[in-house]
Parts: structure tokens; C-alpha cells; sequence
């Protein structure tokens, strides 16, 4: 009896321990998930804030937006390569004084976060106008932002952007108003224009009417393996790689 008795009293003891053991794992699981929810919008937030800054010429609220040791940044994009700083002082001496370049349809719908690194992707819509011989065009170029995150490990444990790297989707310029004449002045594509590719063709032609030189080799939808160098860099730093080889 008195043995029967001890074993179901350490039977009972056994299933109330695992059953313990069973709900800490729960409340850990659930406290996991509602972190890395309050993260990803923390990082959704932050990285539209940056692009709005950026388009209305906030120049130091951009900044805060990326890591505060500017040598750990890096931004790959049609007309600038190199990091945080160098982009804003650009940025500051072609911006018109008045908002042109707008990004557009930004929803950073892919993020992933790993403790305090995270990585997030997103398709953007950047439009610009301007006018070539009398005639106003609005340029349209379909993009995808790939961006690193670091998380900081102070009690604030703030989200900052180490990295901005475009891919090219398409583009397309067209007049503002249909139907215009544009008289004796029609656009033409030179050998120079040509040699892009068609990803980015449009805005090459733009962004040399504008003095800026963008590279050939930007990484776009026609070649695949130059995208996927992007998201590849993006996903090993995700995992913990110590060093990023940018290109």
C-alpha cells in the first residue's frame, strides 16, 4: 500500500513538473514571437521614416536612422557607393532645394530578425520630374531595397541601418502631359544611353542629363546573379557572419 501509494505521489510530482516545464516553454515561445513582432515593426517604421527624411531633406534625422559609426554602413545605389555620411553630403549638394525625388509604394513586407540583426527586403516606386527641352517628363524607376540591421545593446536597444543596396526592377520616362509635342526637341537614346542595361536605362539617360555618372554594372532583373549576390550578403550576415564582403 505504502509503496503503491509513493509512486503515484511521485508520478503525480513527475506530471506537474512536466507540465511546468511545458508552460515556461510556451510563455517562452509566445514572449519570442511578441518580441520579434514588436521588432519587425519597430524596423518597419524606421526604415520609412529614413526614406521620408531622405526625400524631404531631413538630413540629420536620416542620419539617426543609421548605425553612428558611419564606417560600418554601407550604401550601394544608381549614383553613390560608400557609406552614411558620404551619401548625405551628396545627397545635400544635388537636392533642388524643394521636394523631387520621392520614394513611392514603400512597404518593407520582408523583414527577418535574428537576436540583434535583422534584414529586411521591399519593392519601391522612386519618381522624379524634370524638364529636357522644354518639355516636363516624370521619371519612374521600380526598384528593390535590400537593408541590414544592427540592434544596440544598450537598454534602449535601438534599431539601426547598416546597409541600403538597390536592385533594378525597370523604369520608364514619359511626358507629363499626353499627347504633348515636344516639337524640335525629341529625346533620343545615344550610343553612351544604350550601353545600360534596360533595367536602368531611363534613369541612366536622366541621371546623366544631370551631370551624375551611374555605373554599368548595378545589380538588376536581367541578371539574376548579381541580385541574388545582394540577398545572398544580406542572408549570411543574418546568420551571424562577422564580415560582409560587399561585393
Amino acid at each position: 500500500m505504502y509503496g503503491v501509494a509513493a509512486t503515484t505521489r511521485i508520478k503525480a510530482n513527475s506530471t506537474r513538473a512536466q507540465s511546468t516545464t511545458t508552460t515556461a516553454m510556451i510563455e517562452s515561445d509566445s514572449l519570442t514571437t511578441a518580441t520579434a513582432a514588436v521588432d519587425i515593426a519597430k524596423i518597419a517604421n524606421l526604415l520609412k521614416r529614413e526614406r521620408f527624411h531622405r526625400d524631404t531633406a531631413q538630413w540629420d534625422l536620416c542620419r539617426a536612422a543609421y548605425h553612428p559609426n558611419a564606417s560600418k554602413t554601407y550604401i550601394n545605389v544608381a549614383w553613390y557607393e560608400g557609406d552614411i555620411d558620404g551619401f548625405l553630403s551628396r545627397s545635400a549638394k544635388v537636392h533642388q532645394g524643394k521636394v523631387n525625388i520621392i520614394h513611392t509604394s514603400f512597404d518593407p513586407v520582408s523583414i527577418h530578425v535574428n537576436g540583434h540583426r535583422a534584414i529586411s527586403e521591399a519593392f519601391c516606386l522612386v519618381t522624379s520630374s524634370l524638364t529636357l527641352g522644354g518639355v516636363d517628363y516624370e521619371l519612374a524607376s521600380h526598384m528593390r531595397l535590400a537593408t541590414r540591421l544592427e540592434k544596440s545593446s544598450d537598454a534602449a536597444g535601438q534599431w539601426h541601418m547598416l546597409s541600403l543596396e538597390s536592385t533594378y526592377v525597370r523604369d520608364r520616362l514619359v511626358s507629363c502631359f499626353p499627347g504633348v509635342n515636344v516639337g524640335d526637341s525629341p529625346l533620343t537614346m545615344t550610343e553612351e544611353v544604350l550601353a545600360y542595361p534596360k533595367s536602368y536605362r531611363h534613369l541612366a539617360f536622366v541621371m546623366l542629363n544631370r551631370g551624375l555618372a551611374p555605373r554599368l554594372d548595378l545589380p538588376h532583373e536581367d541578371d539574376q546573379e548579381s541580385v541574388r549576390a545582394v540577398l545572398d550578403r544580406n542572408r549570411v550576415f543574418l546568420a551571424g557572419a562577422e564580415e560582409i564582403h560587399k561585393n
